[in-house]
């Protein structure tokens, strides 16, 4: 009796409880209308509770409202509850697909369970596997990729920079070669030179000013051999003495790097004058000597070395061409004859390839490296000749415009890589620099050549090359019968991607394959 007295007074408290807060509520402020009346005596033990609360498909001003305040409890029938889901499902595909609404419109929250992003037991990823398949997003890998790339080349260029300035600026004054030439009037034979004799300051010593207004381009070899094409090399015009030298960047190991000095700086001449900024453009070739301290021993064997420039800044060139006043260069009526005769000769043997360049090119090769005994790139000038006469159909009158372009009229051993490339029209630089990148990835280490093993698991059969006209397949190629050793050379990959440049006019096609085929 005493107990079901003090249950009904308390309830009693309640209910008058719930009068006064209902009244005093208008002190608050107004309730939202999304927001649901707070019915207590509607309330009921945890084992009586329904499992989830689904919020209302459709606006997501609603959704978001049974977000953040929750909602009366439900008595639905099961079949009630059924169609709940299926109306729920259809909203969660809506504003899955549109791209206005994030995540936390698609959540569903559970009375028992409070934590974001819960789903009640029937609505798991077994149950609806295409709600919560997702495919990887590989759409920002490549500009990602791309851009630590550019970061690691600016990273390099800066480490040579340096460098170069470091090894210009070290030489002091008085060890300046200069001196003993400039005080040799005043210095006796017999006597050598003291501190009184020596110059503070000579006529041609450099300070950091003076080394500030250079051009820095980069440069290839132009070779048929993997170690030399893939060399890393950067190049700087000094306008104050019209100088010039190349830098090597070299990795030893994995940690270290350093920059060593290739091409030692110098006054370089072509056609009887030195180079000028005009001389540095992306495409060209820069012509020298290969008795000089720093260039490797298997290149001192050659008579000349050419490097092509393969990236130029630009910004900076022209800058300096105003700052300085020096006006572009202007070719001879000779060298304009020259450039349009072997434009004519490439645009005859390039239509006469159509459709067998691949095939040409590489047995091209083949013969040309059978004739280069020493492996060193130099060929005698009449075998090479007769070569080009016979597989690329070109005349004599043809070849000897060659020579005189190229500037081999006097010379009996030639580097027939440069030879080949005056002829057939090398790639150009944005496609020499994916396939130099492809090489690299093949050959890591610059050995010069590929194993077939490599080949085949790095390669993805590529339905592009046959139908922009390339019907020979590189492993077609490479797996040649007459092959002897299980490794594919640099010249014959490069070869082949030559051929395959002839047949494909557009740079966006021939990259797109490179990359495809590669996975680069």
């Amino acid at each position: 009796m005493d107990r079901s007295l003090k249950a009904t007074r308390n309830l009693r408290g309640v209910r008058a409880g719930e009068r006064q807060r209902e009244i005093s509520a208008p002190s608050r402020g107004p309730r939202p209308r999304e927001v649901p009346v707070l019915e207590l005596h509607r309330l009921r033990d945890g084992e009586d509770e329904d499992p989830g609360v689904v919020p209302v498909a459709g606006r997501p001003s609603a959704v978001l409202s049974a977000l953040s305040w929750g909602s009366a409890s439900s008595s639905s029938t099961p079949q009630e509850w059924d169609a709940g889901i299926a109306a729920t499902l259809e909203g969660r595909v809506s504003l899955l697909a549109s791209p206005q609404h994030s995540y936390r419109n698609l959540t569903i929250r559970s009375h028992s369970n409070h934590k974001a992003n819960m789903e009640p037991p029937h609505l798991s990823s077994h149950t609806f596997p295409e709600l919560h398949h997702t495919q990887p997003d590989t759409s920002h890998a490549r500009p990602r990729k791309l851009e630590a790339e550019g970061v690691t080349m600016e990273r390099r260029r800066q480490a040579v920079m340096e460098q170069v300035m470091v090894d210009q600026l070290s030489r002091a004054v008085i060890s300046d070669p200069e001196q003993n030439s400039a005080n040799s009037v005043n210095i006796s034979a017999r006597h050598k030179r003291t501190l009184h004799h020596t110059m503070v300051k000579t006529p041609k010593s450099l300070t950091e000013k003076l080394l500030s207004y250079k051009l820095c381009f980069h440069a290839r070899i132009l070779s048929r051999c993997g170690r030399e094409a893939c060399r890393e090399l950067t190049g700087f015009y000094f306008t104050c003495d019209q100088t010039l030298t190349v830098y090597e960047y070299r990795s030893f190991g994995k940690n270290r790097c350093n920059a060593l000095p290739f091409i030692v700086r110098g006054v370089y001449r072509t056609r009887g004058r030195p180079y000028c900024l005009s001389d540095i453009s992306q495409g060209e070739n820069l012509r020298f000597s290969t008795d000089g301290p720093h260039v490797p021993e298997n290149l001192r064997q050659r008579p000349y070395l050419t490097l092509r420039v393969t990236d130029v800044d630009e910004e900076a060139k022209s800058s300096l061409l105003v700052q300085f006043g020096e006006t572009e260069h202007h070719p001879s009526e000779e060298e304009i004859n020259d450039r349009k005769t072997l434009k004519a000769i490439q645009a005859s043997v390039r239509e006469r390839l159509k459709g067998r360049a691949i095939r040409t090119l590489i047995g091209l090769g083949r013969r040309l490296q059978s004739l280069d005994v020493k492996q060193n790139g130099i060929v005698g000038k009449e075998q090479l000749g007769e070569c080009l006469m016979e597989e690329l159909s070109l005349s004599h009158q043809e070849v000897e415009a060659v020579w005189r372009v190229v500037g081999l009229q006097r010379e009996f051993m030639v580097d027939y890589a440069e030879v080949m490339c005056a002829v057939t029209g090398d790639m150009n630089e944005s496609r020499k620099a994916v396939f130099i990148k492809v090489y690299i990835k093949l050959d890591p280490n610059k050995t010069g050549s590929v194993s077939l093993t490599d080949i085949e698991k790095f390669y993805c059969v590529n339905q592009q090359q046959t139908e922009h006209g390339a019907a020979l397949d590189f492993l077609t190629c490479v797996r040649d019968a007459g092959r002897v050793t299980k490794h594919v050379s640099y010249a014959e990959f490069q070869d082949y991607y030559e051929g395959l440049s002839i047949e494909i006019p557009s740079d966006q096609v021939y990259i797109n394959i490179l990359r495809s085929t590669w996975n680069i």
